[in-house]
């Protein structure tokens, strides 16, 4: 099975590198890697307490694959965004401001940079996180999108930016170019020290706004970073956020892996699997199997994700980041239900 990049290239080894190799060749490892990744509200005030909160989540359940999840639309703060105090379940602010949402116009926006700020801090507790593992395991970084970054900073009043026929008003298609390049900038630093990006588009499915053909155009215009490094030899994956998603029309993006909520969106597992050869990275419903239910439920969860895809190509995860108040006992469940496989 061909893949985007010579995985070999990396010079990992262990067992977290194998599974991720396997998974990517569709061959089949000893047992199907796992991820899972949260928001941890508690300790996004600095960048050592964000590294040692990860570290602990990863040592504590020895994850394939380590989701590094900075707070909630972090790539907005360089222009003007604000966390409310009041979180939801998954640790994301219920009520946030939108500097721009009563503007009609864009403002000129600067370049964020890199030494300090929110990226500034990103990046440090990224190299702590990296330098403290205690064995190699391949590391994401969750990035938002332009496009899903401007949303944050403007919300629905966005839909009144673009123009007639898909054209941007010239103002807000210069933020964006900003925003953009920023991200880019960023992104790039952030490849210097992690091995891929989980990148999460509000905009790959027709939520937002209506027809198909314009929710393609902005999907596109949100995936302009990962097209950016396309030619790295670095995990790319997607978060695909949404009800009604663009499953179809991403497949041709510069994709390593893609993430949905498939248990309760379609297409399942085993419908993706015959659209696509992409490593599918879910079976698990966050929002309820995982949260409310009893381990055993947990782990037939997993054993119908596994047996979807025949074993192949698939990271047993849930379909997004998992609530706060998530059972310890069940996130145990997963881990052991695929040791049981080995």
């Amino acid at each position: 099975m061909s893949v985007r990049f010579d995985v070999d290239s990396w010079g990992k080894q262990g067992p977290h590198w194998d599974r991720l190799r396997a998974v990517l060749r569709h061959e089949i490892p000893d047992r199907p890697p796992i991820t899972a990744w949260r928001h941890f509200p508690d300790f996004e005030g600095s960048a050592e307490a964000l590294a040692r909160v990860h570290l602990a989540f990863q040592m504590r359940f020895d994850y394939d694959l380590l989701m590094f999840t900075p707070r909630f639309a972090y790539t907005a703060a360089p222009w003007g965004y604000e966390p409310g105090t009041e979180l939801d379940e998954y640790g994301r602010p219920t009520h946030s401001k939108k500097p721009f949402a009563a503007l009609q116009r864009w403002p000129a926006l600067s370049t964020a940079g890199l030494r300090e700020g929110v990226f500034g801090e990103v990046l440090r507790s990224l190299k702590l996180t990296v330098r403290n593992l205690p064995v190699e395991v391949p590391v994401m970084l969750a990035v938002y999108g332009p496009l899903t970054t401007a949303y944050f900073l403007r919300g629905e009043a966005i839909a009144g930016d673009l123009g007639s026929e898909g054209n941007l008003e010239p103002d807000f298609e210069e933020a964006l170019g900003t925003i953009d390049s920023s991200l880019r900038e960023f992104c790039s630093a952030a490849l210097d020290i992690v091995d891929g990006l989980y990148l999460i588009s509000y905009f790959s499915a027709t939520d937002l706004f209506g027809d198909r053909e314009t929710a393609v155009e902005m999907m596109r215009l949100d995936l302009s970073t990962l097209r950016h490094f396309s030619e790295e030899d670095r995990l790319l994956a997607l978060h695909l956020h949404g009800n009604d998603i663009l499953f179809d029309e991403v497949l041709d993006q510069p994709l390593d892996v893609i993430n949905w909520h498939d248990r309760w969106v379609k297409p399942s597992l085993r419908d993706a699997r015959i659209k696509s050869n992409l490593v599918l990275m879910g079976g698990m419903n966050e929002a309820d199997t995982i949260h409310r239910e009893t381990p055993s439920a947990v782990s037939l969860q997993v054993e119908d994700a596994v047996s979807q895809v025949d074993g192949r190509g698939l990271i047993v995860a849930p379909g997004g980041p998992i609530k706060i108040m998530t059972p310890v006992e069940n996130l145990r469940a997963v881990v052991a239900a695929v040791n049981a496989m080995l």
